[in-house]
């Protein structure tokens, strides 16, 4: 038999195995190196994922877009700015707001954006990056209890609903003589607040404002809660640590900023709520 009859099939079955191996998916797992290399092939895309509680509005909430439920908000259009300056896929993990850090903490995400206060207590787990925006808090009743309420001391003996783990919890628990319920989610706050089985909420105000205009019958009440600056506002937290994410994401702040992105995007998500 000739050599080359028996080489050419050799050669051809070699290069079946090369194509088979280049075309093979390459999977990109989470955590600190969700942003590192992802090999040779520039088609590859990496994968980051975004930890929030999409129970927030206008920061993130649900959404119906074309007949499919849809995670929005001006929080999640930074999001998507954050992974196009990466050159990476946006995946959205949405969970309840008191397990967003634990989750950072275990690499089940890479970086959470949630409307996120950067405590002196949280900073001791995670990394926070520059603030990007500033809200007021506000006091959200029934119509006709706001007549009451002056100050933050009327709240003094009264029934306060606040989300479990957030800044407002911290603030209500500075309240003498207040009783709390803490919650996972915020609607179902503004249930308890409904049926009477607590006397206020304690919200972020442009999310307050927004349930007075999609939810009848409550309102803000006018009760200034004064915070120091380094008390309010909001940053994005990454693993302790992760220094070159950080950097990058401050990178893309600054540039929202500037820009005037972070204000439009803030407009739109409060326009999309009144569609």
């Amino acid at each position: 038999m000739s050599v080359k009859k028996v080489l050419l099939p050799m050669m051809l079955l070699l290069v079946v195995v090369i194509m088979s191996a280049c075309g093979q998916e390459k999977t990109t797992g989470t955590g600190s190196d969700a942003t590192s290399s992802s090999g040779n092939n520039p088609a590859e895309k990496e994968v980051i994922v975004l930890g929030t509680s999409a129970d927030y509005a206008p920061y993130e909430f649900h959404k119906k877009i074309d007949g499919k439920d849809t995670i929005v908000g001006f929080d999640i259009e930074i999001a998507k700015a954050i992974a196009a300056d990466l050159g990476a896929e946006l995946k959205i993990e949405d969970m309840d707001f008191d397990g967003l850090l634990m989750a950072l903490g275990t690499d089940k995400v890479d970086f959470v954006i949630s409307g996120l206060t950067p405590t002196e207590e949280r900073k001791k787990n995670v990394d926070f990056t520059d603030i990007y925006y500033y809200a007021e808090q506000a006091v959200l009743v029934r119509e006709g209890e706001d007549v009451a309420l002056k100050s933050i001391e009327d709240l003094s003996g009264k029934q306060i609903g606040v989300q479990k783990s957030s800044i407002q919890e911290g603030i209500a628990q500075e309240i003498e003589g207040a009783k709390l319920t803490s919650l996972a989610k915020i609607p179902e706050l503004i249930l308890e607040l409904q049926t009477g089985r607590v006397d206020a909420l304690i919200l972020e105000k442009p999310v307050a404002e927004q349930y007075v205009k999609n939810q009848e019958g409550l309102v803000v009440a006018g009760v200034e809660i004064k915070q120091a600056e380094d008390e309010g506002g909001s940053a994005i937290a990454v693993k302790k640590g992760n220094q070159k994410l950080l950097d990058q994401i401050n990178t893309t702040l600054e540039k929202l900023k500037t820009n005037g992105d972070i204000e439009r995007f803030v407009v739109e998500a409060n326009e999309m709520l009144g569609e």
